[in-house]
């Protein structure tokens, strides 16, 4: 990844900004205490799974959506350890 931390730094700002209150407190604290120790190949899953909307986010959160994804069920999997869901 050319500039990882810069990349981070967008991941961070557009985890805090998603859209809505729910999907902003649960992805804000997350990325800013886990996404430096994620794979560039996580971290392009994290940014893919940004862009599906942060509904779809939150309804992975909770277990009301499920994915085939792989790697989006590991960071969901993450984030679900992280929050304590």
């Amino acid at each position: 990844m050319e500039n990882r931390s810069h990349y981070i730094k967008k991941l961070i700002y557009r985890s805090k900004y998603t859209g809505t209150r729910e999907t902003d407190i649960l992805l804000g604290s997350f990325a800013e205490k886990h996404l430096v120790n994620l794979s560039d190949d996580n971290l392009l899953t994290y940014e893919k799974l940004l862009d599906s909307g942060d509904p779809r986010i939150w309804r992975l959160s909770i277990d009301i959506e499920q994915t085939n994804s792989e790697k989006e069920n590991t960071i969901i999997s993450l984030i679900k350890e992280f929050e304590g869901f």
